[in-house]
């Protein structure tokens, strides 16, 4: 072979070797400089491309500090990646004609590409901005990267790589460095059988013992690949930037002889499943390794997306079969392990579940580097190991919802398919469970903790989460489809006055003036209908209750969260197995009256209870709250005097009216609108009866103007409807200000402009 030369001639890459084989990415990295590693990259990358292969290699120097010593070895002056980033930009098709961009030496078949030749620029580069042209690149050339000892670095590197050799020198020092980056990488659900170790030069007089380097490495499962001598032409040859395997003396030299080791694996290596080795296109979505890091200090990498780290973690896998499979199988180990070592999950110590959650995530690491010839990335292992702590310690798929704040609401109709809402929307997660009995035992460790029981004589339940989450329940025989499941998730912090003016959920006006009449002790009704916010308002409107007074809540499934001292929490339960010991919300609204509470708030009336809750508010305890469910605040007063009458009284409507108007001052009406947004769209004050009549008169209201045709958002303002409260001169006697002009209805809407909007 001929030796190459500053001077060598140099050609293009235009067609791809080795058919359609997908392309090998090797990583080369160490714990210091210095450590001989570029001469081996060099050396590597023409034996492979000319004895081993016909495919040609390109070298990507993963160095920011901009050196170019593998250029002057080749004798090339090639572009920088950050030179083809500025020419792809943000379109991956681009990437395709990278392959006419990048000059080899066509002695070796090397090609060569430095990270860019200022550091400056180099800053600039972030790791999913690589992906795209790494994609294009790789269709054409086998990669071998020669990666800087800079951590986020080596660590996209080793994401990114079939496999990577660790080069050392037989030095404590090396040895100690080695470790503990490999317990970081272990920590980090990366599959060490991917790394092999390279001890150069080996021989030189002091060097650690072989013994004791195997010894070492072996406390992480791994063994020295090969032990490279000292060269005694390595400082002429580097000085003359040639290389050993391209001399006619060195081809067969010991060095030379060591180093087939390398090739030898490479040959081996089974590529593992990135989701980019196919397409450029595939690339600007897909694979995004340390998607999680900075690697650049000023002005420069951001860290990938959301939605490519979610692609990055969920990435391809080979065969969702063998990922099922995998998971059965090492269940089954991981729950004899945590037997054995008596690992045991409380529901109520969270520190010692917390301790309990590392064990176990410590047994599924060591399990999955037991295995042979996994071809997962480290985003897989990392997803993977979460998907099987969720499973034995959690509540399987549901986990992932559960930590997203921003889903709402959770709806399983059958195992694959699981809807959530989203910012008021409902849409179909990619989330499935295994099989309908997965779905059954995640309901039954849901409702175990309670002490309720679910199967097929008591096929329906109602629970709550640890967080306060509401949940219901159904199994066959009543669900037919499968067991259905429907979690109702609260804030961990109740919502605040401010939050839901910035939403444009209500006026600050509206707030203020609610804010007083709780103060005021008016008796409020929230209405609205399902998944409207009643049960969040209410938590929101409980929160301006004086300090001093005592407050009972009684709900059927506990969801309020106030921040008082002085407050009593009553749950309903429902009966047993053998039809007895319920307690209904009716018992627990007339225990309330001898509890000597200050205010009572019922979270959700839904039949005969809204009696004793009238009752109750007729009989000196003023300001309480509670919600029903209705459309409109004229269809409140309908559900109430409905919900009455299931009391079995026997009062007669006029009576039964009466009671009503005398018991409640005011609605508060909740909307949910079709752009997913809730508003508050009636403030309503009960004034009396005329006759056979309960009367009303709005205070307040949204008044919807239209959509945006763009967004889809509802368009609308908030107004007071010009009419004064009975209650007004009360205000004063509470030493509460409410001018007179928070009621005036803006001049510019008549009578009948809202006619005209309301369609009338």
């Amino acid at each position: 072979m001929a030796e190459p030369t500053a001077a060598a001639q140099t050609s293009t890459a235009t067609q791809t070797s080795g058919g359609a084989a997908a392309a090998k990415v090797i990583a080369f990295s160490g714990p210091k400089g210095g450590v001989g590693k570029t001469q081996i990259v060099l050396n590597s990358a023409a034996y492979w491309a000319n004895v081993q292969t016909k495919r040609p290699v390109l070298i990507l120097s993963l160095d920011p500090l901009c050196r170019n010593e593998v250029g002057s070895y080749l004798g090339v002056n090639p572009p920088s990646l950050a030179d083809l980033l500025k020419m792809v930009g943000k379109d991956p098709s681009v990437v395709k004609l990278l392959k006419g961009r990048i000059p080899i030496n066509s002695a070796l078949n090397v090609g060569y590409l430095p990270m860019a030749t200022k550091r400056q620029d180099a800053l600039k580069i972030s790791p999913e901005s690589i992906l795209p042209v790494l994609a294009g690149l790789s269709e054409v050339y086998d990669l071998f990267l020669d990666v800087d000892t800079f951590f986020p670095i080596q660590l996209f590197a080793f994401d990114l790589a079939d496999a990577a050799f660790w080069v050392i020198h037989p030095q404590n020092a090396h040895l100690q460095a080695s470790g503990q980056f490999l317990v970081e990488l272990k920590n980090m659900h990366f599959a060490l059988d991917r790394i092999d170790i390279l001890v150069n030069q080996a021989n030189l007089p002091g060097a650690l013992q072989a013994s004791d380097i195997e010894k070492y490495f072996s406390n992480f499962g791994r063994k020295v690949l090969a032990y490279l001598p000292w060269e005694n032409d390595l400082p002429k040859f580097s000085n003359l930037s040639r290389l050993i395997i391209a001399d006619e003396v060195g081809r067969s030299s010991q060095w030379i002889q060591k180093l087939k080791p390398v090739v030898t694996k490479i040959n081996e290596v089974k590529p593992i499943a990135r989701s980019w080795a196919g397409t450029a296109d595939e690339a600007s979505s897909g694979f995004s390794a340390s998607a999680d890091i900075l690697w650049g200090t000023q002005g420069g990498a951001v860290s990938a997306t959301a939605e490519a780290k979610k692609s990055a973690a969920s990435g391809a896998v080979a065969d969702m079969d063998v990922w099922n499979q995998l998971k059965e199988t090492m269940h089954k180990e991981v729950v004899k392990a945590m037997e054995t070592e008596r690992i045991r999950v409380s529901d109520k110590d969270g520190a010692a579940n917390a301790e309990a959650r590392k064990k176990v995530e410590e047994i599924i690491t060591s399990l999955l580097q037991q295995q042979a010839n996994l071809t997962f990335t480290r985003e897989q292992r990392q997803a993977f190991t979460g998907e099987l702590l969720d499973e034995i310690l959690g509540l399987g798929p549901l986990e992932q919802l559960m930590r997203n704040p921003a889903v709402t609401e959770i709806m399983i109709n059958a195992w694959d398919r699981v809807y959530i809402e989203q910012s008021g929307k409902l849409v179909l997660s990619p989330i499935k469970f295994r099989d309908n009995e997965q779905v059954v035992q995640v309901i039954k460790r849901i409702v175990a903790p309670i002490g309720r029981r679910i199967d097929e004589s008591v096929p329906l339940v109602d629970a709550r989460l640890k967080d306060g989450s509401r949940v219901n329940a159904v199994i066959e025989p009543l669900a037919i489809s499968g067991p259905t499941l429907t979690i109702r998730r609260f804030a961990s912090k109740p919502l605040q006055a401010s939050t839901l003016i910035a939403k444009g959920s209500i006026s600050a006006e509206m707030m203020e003036f609610l804010k007083n009449c709780v103060i005021m002790k008016r008796n409020i009704i929230i209405a609205g209908g399902t998944g409207t916010g009643k049960t969040t308002f209410l938590n929101l409107l409980s929160g301006y209750i004086p300090e001093e007074e005592r407050i009972i809540t009684v709900e059927d499934t506990a969801e309020l969260k106030l921040e008082q001292m002085h407050w009593i929490r009553l749950e309903s339960r429902p009966p047993n197995i053998e039809g007895k010991g319920e307690i209904t919300i009716r018992d627990l609204i007339k225990n309330c009256l001898r509890m000597r509470p200050d205010r009572i708030i019922v979270g959700e009336c839904r039949g005969g209870e809204a009696m004793d809750m009238l009752q109750a508010m007729n009989t000196g305890h003023e300001g309480s709250l509670a919600t029903i469910h209705a459309n409109t605040p004229k269809d409140s007063l309908g559900r109430l005097e409905a919900m009455c009458l299931m009391a079995g009284t026997d009062l007669p409507m006029i009576a039964l009216r009466e009671m009503i108007c005398s018991a409640v001052h005011m609605f508060v009406q909740l909307t949910r609108f079709s752009d997913g947004t809730r508003k508050i769209t009636y403030v309503t004050e009960v004034t009396g009866r005329a006759e056979a009549s309960i009367t009303t008169q709005h205070l307040f209201r949204f008044l919807q103007t239209g959509v945006d045709p763009e967004s889809g958002k509802v368009l609308g303002r908030y107004i007071a409807a010009g009419n004064v409260p009975r209650f007004q001169h009360e205000f004063k006697n509470h030493g509460l200000e409410v001018p007179l002009s928070l009621y005036e209805r803006p001049k510019d809407l008549t009578n009948d402009l809202i006619m005209q909007l309301e369609g009338k």
